[in-house]
């Protein structure tokens, strides 16, 4: 990075007075050295404005996104002005080309509480309010690069005491790699009333190519034409412990809603060890699970007292034709030869989860969200 950092503010012009908050919090990092540049000092660029406004973007070490209501409404409003157009849609193709891995991006604020403007695609990026001494100082040393704190050196590990060595056993039906560009993004189900075939499960990808290859993998692994042997699923239903964040949390509709959460069948994973020669005292289990939150919904309902009944099911993954239009069954990338049977699912009330269950992490709050 240059010495003295490069920087775009994107903003919402909204009337003179926040024109002129905006023009001065500008000309105050350029006099401490940060190479600030907005709108305000351009009378008429001879590229035209959408290419000098992509070029400032792309030129620049960091954009700050300067978030209030006015920019909130006019960033998902159909009437939006022409400013605030080109930007977010320049903004949106570059986090879409770094798979939303960038920190360029940069969300601030004048005001405490207007990180509720922040854009959901830049949500879950560090925000400073600049309206704050401590907000401001913590940005500027952020754009010179400089750490509060320097991580020292890594020592040596102690030895572990004799009677503490652990056979670490790794066991997971989640390709990492995969289910992050796969991109899981909720479920869908669908029920067959008339021809009484069990209930499907769809799990909706953005990148349904690589979420057929998950599928695939899954499929060579099934025995007995089921994937029960190292597939697990629960339904953690509402309510939610007191003080559980999602009760506190808009996106997750107040705690109205329920997370599905899929990782190992970790009774059968642990027989596999066992059969591996590894005693189950000295074995550590280790696995990775995925989760996702959904709303509450009939659907869900419906679904419980099918397989409750006695009912197998099926899970597949479901992809989008279109990710610009609405999703609706002709939108949807569907195909049944890519179904898997399952028996056993899990339905378990938020209230009953303790440490011991694996499920238990969707009562944290992730660190990322």
């Amino acid at each position: 990075m240059n010495e003295n950092p490069k920087v775009f503010i994107s903003y919402s012009h909204q009337d003179a007075i926040y024109e002129n908050k905006v023009l001065e919090f500008s000309n105050k990092l350029r006099s401490e050295g940060i190479d600030a540049s907005i709108d305000l000092y351009e009378e008429a660029p001879s590229e035209g404005w959408p290419r000098w406004m992509e070029n400032q973007i792309r030129k620049s070490d960091y954009v700050l996104v300067l978030c209030s209501k006015s920019y909130y409404e006019k960033f998902y409003s159909d009437e939006k002005g022409k400013g605030v157009t080109w930007e977010v849609s320049i903004i949106y193709q570059y986090l879409y080309d770094s798979n939303v891995e960038t920190k360029k991006f940069i969300p601030i604020f004048f005001e405490k509480g207007e990180e509720e403007f922040i854009p959901t695609p830049i949500k879950s990026f560090t925000y400073y309010n600049i309206g704050a001494d401590e907000g401001y100082n913590n940005l500027y040393w952020r754009l010179r690069g400089a750490q509060k704190t320097v991580k020292p050196p890594l020592g040596k590990l102690r030895p572990l005491p004799e009677k503490e060595r652990k056979t670490m056993f790794f066991s997971t039906p989640i390709d990492l790699k995969k289910w992050n560009e796969a991109q899981w993004r909720g479920m869908l189900y669908l029920f067959f009333p008339v021809n009484d075939h069990p209930p499907i499960l769809g799990f909706l990808f953005h990148n349904y190519s690589v979420a057929k290859e998950i599928f695939q993998e899954w499929k060579e692994n099934m025995k007995n034409g089921y994937a029960d042997n190292f597939l697990r699923i629960d339904f953690i239903e509402p309510p939610f412990p007191k003080g559980c964040w999602v009760n506190n949390t808009k996106e997750r509709n107040y705690g109205k809603g329920y997370f599905v959460h899929l990782g190992a069948n970790i009774d059968e994973a642990t027989q596999r060890g066992i059969k591996g020669g590894i005693k189950v005292d000295e074995m550590i289990l280790a696995t990775l699970s995925r989760y996702q939150w959904m709303d509450d919904s009939n659907n869900r309902k419906i679904f419980k007292q099918i397989v409750e009944n006695g009912s197998d099911y099926e899970i597949m993954p479901i992809g989008i034709k279109d990710r610009s239009k609405p999703i609706t069954q002709e939108n949807l990338i569907i195909d049944s030869r890519m179904t898997i049977k399952m028996k056993s699912v899990y339905f378990t009330s938020a209230m009953d989860l303790n440490e011991k269950d694996i499920c238990g992490c969707v009562l944290n709050k992730p660190t990322s969200f």
